[in-house]
């Protein structure tokens, strides 16, 4: 079921816009002709395997290669001590930071090992079996230490120390001594005693959610190739071409000058491949060798070794009156981080009551390292556990004061001027507006299907919110000979951008989606593109395009004056045709104009970014659950869903929806039945596809989607940010529709039978 439900604020039409075009390279990909990560093998290449700790928490006493050496096929090996001792400089990870000296670590464990799977060694060879079986050789003596993967255990005095030198930081300073807290960050308005004090009804609940993984289909693929001269090419499947080559750059001290990044396909990310893993001992590895290295990564090395999302423990206490108002919201966050610093925490402290106006606020939140896999960003990083939080205690905090759970969100909803926990003010936005649509949609309203099985069945709803990134994106427009128009962007393509681009593009110019042509450049081919995340791409490139697009028309302008015989301002564009002003029967095709004005040699080319002062466009979107409940197994199914989103402009509306609903499930799919599942020796025990779940379509209804659009107010278009708000929501509407049907309220994530279970029968 999708539902084509349009809202929009200005009115404005547009002629490309709205249309269901069809992906630009639906049929590179569907025919198996797209190039990705491990479909590249350059000539000579040599395969790699990197050698990894079987321990979560162990020092790195002695490592002896010298039996994987002599091993016919095996060209070098690898350890730490191959790569600089010092670093420095930042390094662009996307919206999960981490510190190059900390990264470095990541990459090659040097000291310690911090997590199961922490890489250690690495092996190339002329063959991927002989590199596999050269590692088992690869013989390293360990001191193994106790292991705490709970970031609530972390905290304590007597938890093993990851770091002997982490010092915790907060508002107030420095800690006195060395402990597993890297950070503590404060936040909110007013004074939430006195907010309490004022309340009715004050509802207080504790939650606890898992580790999980972005469950991107490929595994992480690079070929590096680091040249005699000096110069390194890398063919790539990261989410940034530039920012990898700034990263490793920094990280291997070669000039940035001297690397260039291919970007390849990418079969998923969602925010994990925005962190170099195996790109810079795939160098190393040549620089050793002076051939090409391939490394691919396998399932459980994916699950193991590269960053999945926090878990965290989350303390919400939310006061109200019984006329409605929302007089106090306090959270207290502790999230994760993984073997490094660098846990989403701060973007879950500013979710967590973003899209509500409480009169007073206060928002402690912590980043705790811990013997798991150092964390990266996934689809809106931190704001999924937040909203999963703050919205279950909003919805019981409604329930208890006797509102409407819509009521009371729509009478404390953030409006456009309103103010974050942060201090952020926003931009314009109609959460209300939203909230509106919702309460009066049949989705909402519509009686629930009764339970086939005579199960209890309930309803939830949850809305979650995401600031939407910036930075800059590029692209340059050319005419061709032929009056055709290639555009080449420095953005990775994760979900279509190609397309969108077209559509941007045609739109500007006046022309036909069938009349561009779209290519992702290498970072000799563009000028500098940030990272695809943060739900920025779509927005910013869009506005790139439409200013060199705008430049290319009058470029084209200066030139058909020259044919028509007038001064350049009295040359007009208009429906695709240049033509002399009070002269129409001038008119001349784009197409016509382009081969014109390019066939004796003449360019007509642009290059723009887009607007460094662009502000974040805020993105939202809610969700609406049915499900029905076992009470004998406490097993929940998912019988109906349905997913709001406002996307300010939409562009291709296929696009869209596929965004809104792959977000969903992957909510879903965090709501009832991901999680990393570790021992007490902090191993992980089901590093596998097989055993970590992932929902399938047989798990799900078909996913309806509600487009709204409230134009965001700068940008070429109004277009907001589309990825990541949808996988926000859907563990709170779940967890309130389960609360709905048989009162249980789920603090825990993911919510497996077992949990309902015991809540639904009062235990723990």
């Amino acid at each position: 079921m999708t539902i084509e439900t349009r809202v929009s604020a200005d009115g404005l039409n547009f002629n490309q816009f709205g249309k269901r075009y069809r992906k630009v390279d639906g049929d590179e990909k569907v025919t198996g002709r797209a190039v990705f990560g491990a479909d590249f093998t350059a000539q000579g290449s040599l395969f790699a395997k990197i050698v990894r700790s079987p321990h979560a928490h162990a020092r790195i006493l002695s490592i002896d290669t010298s039996e994987a050496e002599a091993m016919p096929g095996v060209e070098t090996v690898c350890t730490a001590a191959d790569f600089p001792s010092e670093v420095s400089g930042d390094v662009d990870t996307g919206e999960v930071e981490i510190g190059i000296q900390f990264l470095a670590n990541l990459i090659m464990g040097r000291r310690k090992a911090l997590f199961e799977g922490h890489p250690v060694a690495a092996v190339a060879a002329t063959d991927i079996h002989i590199a596999e079986e050269a590692a088992k050789l690869v013989k390293v003596e360990y001191d193994v230490l106790p292991a705490v993967t709970d970031p609530i255990e972390a905290m304590s005095p007597e938890a093993p120390l990851l770091h002997e030198g982490l010092i915790a930081t907060s508002l107030s300073g420095s800690a006195d001594q060395p402990s597993n807290i890297a950070g503590h960050m404060e936040g909110g308005k007013g004074d939430v005693e006195k907010g309490f004090a004022e309340s009715d009804v004050v509802i207080e609940r504790t939650f606890k959610t898992a580790l999980v993984h972005q469950g991107y289909i490929e595994p992480e693929a690079e070929t590096v190739h680091w040249r005699a001269d000096g110069h390194m090419d890398v063919w790539a499947n990261s989410q940034g071409s530039f920012p990898l080559r700034q990263n490793m750059s920094n990280l291997l001290g070669i000039d940035v000058s001297k690397i260039k990044v291919i970007p390849l396909e990418v079969g998923g990310a969602f925010g994990a491949k925005n962190t170099p893993r195996v790109t810079p001992v795939a160098a190393i590895l040549s620089r050793k060798s002076g051939k090409p290295v391939k490394i691919v990564l396998n399932r459980e090395e994916v699950l193991k070794a590269t960053g999945p999302a926090s878990g965290a423990v989350v303390t919400v206490k939310m006061g109200a009156t019984k006329d409605g108002i929302l007089k106090a919201a306090q959270s207290r966050l502790v999230f994760g981080a993984g073997g490094f610093p660098g846990s989403p925490v701060l973007r879950g402290m500013q979710t967590i009551f973003a899209c509500y106006q409480p009169e007073h606020s206060k928002v402690d939140a912590y980043d705790v390292v811990t013997n798991a896999p150092r964390v990266a960003a996934y689809r809106a990083p931190g704001a999924t556990v937040a909203t999963f939080c703050g919205e279950s205690t909003l919805d019981e905090l409604a329930s208890a004061i006797g509102y409407d759970p819509m009521d009371f969100r729509i009478k404390n909803a953030s409006k456009t001027g309103d103010s974050n926990v942060d201090d952020e003010e926003y931009t314009r936005i109609g959460i209300v507006e939203m909230l509106e649509q919702v309460k009066k949609s049949d989705e909402y309203n519509r009686p629930l299907k009764p339970s086939k099985n005579g199960w209890p069945v309930g309803r939830g709803v949850g809305i979650g919110w995401w600031p939407c990134g910036i930075e800059i994106s590029s692209a340059r427009v050319m005419v061709n000979h032929d009056g055709g128009v290639d555009v080449s962007i420095g953005a990775v393509d994760l979900h279509g951008i190609r397309t969108g681009t077209a559509q941007v593009a045609a739109e500007t110019l006046g022309i036909e989606p069938d009349e561009v042509n779209v290519h992702t450049a290498d970072t000799e081919g563009i000028t500098y593109t940030g990272n695809a995340a943060g739900s920025r791409i779509t927005r910013t490139l869009s506005q790139a395009v439409f200013k060199a697009g705008s430049s290319v028309i009058s470029q084209m302008k200066e030139k058909m004056a020259v044919r028509f015989g007038v001064d350049a301002e009295f040359v007009e564009y208009e429906d695709g045709h240049f033509y002399a002003r009070d002269n129409q029967d001038s008119k001349v095709s784009f197409k016509e104009a382009g081969s014109a004005v390019t066939k004796n040699g003449s360019n007509i080319i642009a290059t723009a970014s887009n607007d460094p002062g662009m502000r974040p466009a805020n993105g939202y979107a809610m969700s609406i659950a049915d499900v029905e409940v076992d009470p004998e197994t406490g097993k929940i199914q998912l019988m109906d869903f349905t997913i709001f989103q406002d996307v300010g402009k939409c562009v291709n509306p296929t696009q869209v929806e596929n965004q809104m609903q792959g977000g969903a499930v992957q909510g879903i799919g965090w709501a009832l039945s991901e999680e990393y599942v570790y021992d007490d020796q902090g191993l992980m025990r089901n590093a596998s596809f097989l055993d970590y779940r992932m929902p399938t379509a047989l798990d799900l209804p078909m996913i309806g989607t509600v487009i709204l659009e409230t134009p965001a107010d700068d940008g070429a278009f109004g277009i907001r940010g589309v990825g990541e708000p949808p996988i926000i929501a859907p563990p709170a509407a779940i967890a309130n529709a389960v609360h709905d049907a048989t009162g249980a309220r789920m603090t825990s994530l993911p919510m497996s039978p077992e949990r309902v279970f015991a809540a639904m029968n009062g235990s723990s």
